[in-house]
């Protein structure tokens, strides 16, 4: 018998490697991996895998009307491969879409999803808990896997960001990187960092500006050690930006999973966030400083503290966390759930 093809949906996001990094791995354990999309919607066969990362995308529309024909086209198609006998599998990388939120028709979806899924992967403890309570599904119905790491998988080019934005060499600087929108909570770290009173820190924004966001309130209260790339960042500079900072800082007002902050481990950057969804299983102890979200004063006081971080003992801390985060591992857990074999409780 042929081993089944891994239908990824999708295999590559010009905004995410998570699926690339994946589709990697699994390849390299194995099995076939295509991408899946509207010209092969109907080529997996029974014994296949159909993988899903963000179902939202397929369900949603511009309107509720459009929404309902979208949704419905999109659960036929899933009862169909089910009867077909295609296995189904969801990646639950967000309780909620980050672009409609909690919502009535999300929670329909999203249940109906999990419901005619063979298995639904969680990246950690925490949030394996979380769509249990939301969703009322059974713990065996999940499987932790956790979110791999991006070591090496960006290169710079070289550039000195610094240089670039007129940033002294040695002052201290928190960085911000990656999409901004609400739910970043970039006014809260404004706020906070301007009350650390002192030139010998800086901060840096880097990130394409949602439609519908500004940033304009920042100019009005910055005191000069404010610098804002309000632009995407490309990837063959992502890595110069890391470069460039201390700490990460990452004020969420919501989260599941923060690929943002897995990066950063990835470069040896400890991060600041709230204690919110799976960051205290990544950002462990001594990987960074995780504060209460509902301390008004809990993102002051981490910045202030990440400045005194013995950044050699950091180091050791985050190298043991990417040992756990080894795409390998995560392919080969991943695998075996996707046959069916009931030793997949591994490590990974």
């Amino acid at each position: 018998m042929s081993n089944p093809t891994v239908y990824m949906w999708p295999k590559v996001s010009e905004y995410n490697k998570y699926s690339e990094l994946l589709t990697k791995s699994i390849e390299e354990n194995g099995l076939q991996v295509e991408h899946y999309d509207t010209k092969n919607t109907l080529k997996p066969a029974k014994g296949d895998i159909v993988h899903m990362h963000w179902p939202s995308y397929s369900y949603q529309a511009s309107n509720f009307p459009l929404t309902i024909v979208k949704s419905l086209l999109f659960a036929g198609l899933l009862l169909f491969l089910k009867v077909r006998g295609v296995r189904l599998f969801w990646t639950v990388h967000n309780i909620w879409p980050h672009s409609t939120g909690k919502s009535k028709w999300n929670y329909m979806m999203r249940k109906f999803i999990l419901s005619v899924c063979n298995k639904g992967f969680v990246m950690s403890e925490t949030v394996k808990q979380e769509v249990i309570e939301t969703f009322g599904v059974s713990a065996d119905k999940l499987i932790v896997t956790p979110h791999g790491h991006y070591v090496d998988a960006y290169v710079g080019k070289g550039t000195d960001i610094r240089k670039r934005f007129g940033i002294p060499p040695e002052q201290f600087l928190f960085l911000f990187i990656g999409r901004i929108n609400p739910y970043k909570g970039i006014e809260k770290l404004v706020e906070a960092f301007l009350s650390v009173k002192s030139d010998s820190v800086g901060l840096l924004i880097a990130g394409k500006v949602d439609d519908g966001y500004k940033l304009d309130y920042i100019d009005p209260i910055n005191d000069g050690r404010i610098k804002v790339y309000p632009h995407f960042v490309d990837d063959h500079e992502l890595v110069d930006y890391l470069r460039a900072g201390n700490v990460m800082v990452l004020p969420y007002n919501q989260i599941t999973t923060s690929g943002s902050a897995i990066l950063a481990l990835s470069h040896y950057k400890p991060v600041v966030a709230p204690k919110l969804g799976s960051l205290s299983e990544y950002v462990s102890e001594g990987c960074g400083i995780l504060y209460d979200p509902a301390d008004p004063d809990g993102l002051c006081k981490a910045l202030a503290m990440s400045v005194n971080m013995n950044m050699n003992e950091v180091e050791k801390h985050i190298s043991k966390k990417l040992a756990e985060l080894d795409w390998q591992g995560i392919a080969g857990k991943m695998i075996k759930v996707y046959t069916g074999t009931k030793r997949y409780e591994v490590n990974a």
